[in-house]
């Protein structure tokens, strides 16, 4: 259904009527601000072109109509394209916290992998530390229990080579 130029909008001078001072901006939503920047960019650049075909109309409304069918299609074309730049700013902007994300992740993930990393050289080293103090204290016991005979690990040592 083609609208008739008379009977399309104008939009360039909503807020004609309210004064300056009795004007409070509205809170929208994100979606209701989308809405009506779309609906601004899909619009504004119409408005010359609708101001003429509604002084052509009451000159001659047979050929304002034609113009008007001639410029509908281009008008929608221009909708979908606005539509389009939108949606690709909003895939932009994911893109970009997406990004935001995977650094904030990785940098995590690098501090956990070095956290682990230190935690196991300190296994590491408490391992040997644990080992060289048993050692040295199968030591002392052998001295201390046996102290003319021959230290007990140096004689498993033997037996175990026989």
């Amino acid at each position: 259904m083609e609208l008739r130029p008379c009977e399309l909008p104008n939009l360039s001078n909503k807020d004609s009527d309210v004064e300056p001072s009795d004007h409070v901006p509205l809170l929208t939503s994100p979606s209701q601000h989308e809405e009506e920047t779309r609906h601004t960019l899909a619009t504004e650049p119409f408005q010359p072109t609708l101001k003429v075909l509604a002084d052509l109309e009451c000159d001659d409304p047979k050929f304002a109509f034609l113009v008007a069918r001639l410029i509908g299609p281009y008008r929608r074309l221009w909708e979908s394209c606005v539509s389009k730049h939108i949606n690709g700013q909003k895939l932009e902007q994911s893109n970009q916290n997406l990004k935001e994300a995977g650094t904030y992740l990785r940098k995590e993930r690098d501090g956990l992998q070095l956290r682990h990393d230190k935690q196991l050289a300190r296994l590491r080293f408490f391992g040997q530390a644990l080992e060289s103090s048993r050692e040295r204290l199968i030591s002392l016991l052998d001295n201390w229990n046996y102290p003319y005979s021959p230290n007990l690990v140096g004689l498993l040592d033997v037996i175990r080579e026989e």
